[in-house]
């Protein structure tokens, strides 16, 4: 009898603790559901890819300038803006010496203008954020476009200036305030419009730039849209050595790589602008990733809103499928006319892993295109960084294109334009310079 209670006893303490087991179970578990409800959408909000850079805020900035006048700007936050230096006509791609001068060329015009200089800018002062020295290295030139330094084997510093049409370089030693002796000319390039062609298009600047002992050179096409003279090393990037030899194609069908650089991959990434005569809604401006040895496509093919098409202008003599023309990297507004772009690491959160682009803007600004600086992240999403370049644009149309305007440099627009940003020079982890080649300025972008 009693080991009939005990087994009874022992069986009823069982099934309470299986019960409170449960119950106790399913509560933790409901609770840990609410709360994972609860926080989810707040860490959704707040959360930061690798390849999603902080999100931009802007806000406005006044800058005034030495004459008294004042402009503002619509900037992302925290950053401020300084304007660094003033009277540099059409400043265009800058470079850095290695002693730490700022050389800025001026190109004058758009029209082959043989007064183009090469400025220094000295003496940088930390409290007015702006350089306290400016002076002409070089004068006399014809389209100055790029600047670039190399240091070779002999440890002898070299300064690259990218003209028209040649590439030359002196012997460069720091402070130097002129070059000593002549100039040395590494290349040559095409020096006039592609033969047969009518209208006034063909690209007359080249940019330069150095990446692991190899020179690299954009060269615009001859025209607006046109099949090359066969064995004319435009429409493309090609790489020499620093003396000129062993020149290389590394991307062709490239209608003008205004602007490139080197990604975290290595990778060349380059701006391209598009063709004038589709209008003012076609085509897409892009920025490639590109693939040594390809084509890209112009002068046969074009994109536009994701897609590749055809570009029937004229009858082909040597037609091309745009099967294989590939899609950008990102694309922009049609004729917003992209041009320097810097890769940033080691930097701000703002700019960390991302691309800044200078979108100089449409040429007729009732196109109304472009004038930002834009963040471009790894993933080849955008957001403007800096606004504010164009003024009202109200009863604006987007009236048919005129190409003569479009590469004269001048616009017969009564909209007021407050800069067109050229070239983007990053200066350390929080801080960069940018050109403007309207207005003939540089400034400078930091955060405190």
């Amino acid at each position: 009898m009693k080991q009939l209670l005990l087994i009874i006893i022992v069986f009823v303490i069982g099934l309470i603790g299986v019960f409170a087991y449960r119950q106790g179970f399913f509560e933790s578990a409901t609770e840990s559901e609410l709360a994972t409800e609860e926080t989810e959408p707040q860490n959704e909000e707040t959360k930061i890819t690798p390849n999603k850079p902080a999100p931009i805020e802007l806000a406005p900035v006044t800058v005034t300038f030495a004459d008294g006048t004042q402009s503002t700007f619509q900037l992302a936050k925290p950053f401020r803006l300084a304007v660094a230096a003033e009277g540099l006509n059409k400043a265009r791609f800058m470079s850095m010496s290695p002693d730490g001068r700022l050389f800025v060329p001026d190109m004058v015009n758009m029209n082959l203008s043989h007064d183009g200089k090469i400025y220094v800018l000295d003496d940088f002062n930390k409290t007015t954020k702006q350089f306290q020295k400016k002076t002409t290295y070089l004068s006399g030139l014809r389209g100055p476009n790029s600047v670039a330094f190399y240091t070779d084997k002999n440890d002898k510093t070299w300064i690259y200036i990218a003209l028209t049409a040649q590439l030359i370089r002196y012997p460069y030693n720091a402070g130097d305030a002129k070059p000593s002796g002549q100039p040395e000319v590494i290349t040559d390039f095409p020096n006039k419009q592609v033969s047969g062609e009518t209208s006034v298009v063909w690209h007359i600047t080249r940019t330069i730039k150095f990446h692991n002992d190899r020179l690299y050179v954009a060269v615009g096409s001859g025209c607006n849209a046109c099949e090359q003279p066969e064995g004319e090393m435009r429409a493309m990037i090609y790489s020499l050595n620093p003396d000129g030899s062993d020149k290389q194609v590394y991307a062709d069908g490239l209608r003008n790589a205004v602007g490139f650089t080197w990604g975290a991959d290595e990778e060349i990434y380059a701006t391209i602008n598009g063709v004038d005569h589709l209008g003012p809604e076609a085509p897409n401006d892009v920025m490639y990733k590109l693939t040594e040895g390809k084509y890209y496509g112009w002068p046969y093919c074009y994109e536009l809103n994701g897609k590749i098409y055809p570009d029937t202008y004229r009858r082909w003599s040597r037609p091309l499928s745009c099967d294989q023309t590939p899609l950008a990297f990102s694309a922009f507004e049609p004729h917003a006319a992209p041009l320097g772009l810097q890769y940033f690491s080691d930097a701000h959160p703002i700019l960390q892993d991302a691309f800044l682009v200078a979108l100089h803007g449409s040429f007729e600004p009732e196109i109304g295109t472009g004038y930002h600086l834009v963040r471009v992240s790894k993933s080849g999403e955008q957001q403007v960084f800096m606004d504010g370049f164009l003024g009202e644009k109200e009863g604006t149309s987007k009236r048919p294109i005129n190409i003569a305007y479009a590469h004269s440099g001048e616009s017969s627009s009564e909209i007021k334009r407050l800069g067109r940003p050229v070239d983007i020079l990053q200066n350390d982890a929080n801080s960069f310079f940018f050109t403007d080649d309207h207005l003939g300025k540089v400034y400078y972008v930091y955060a405190e």
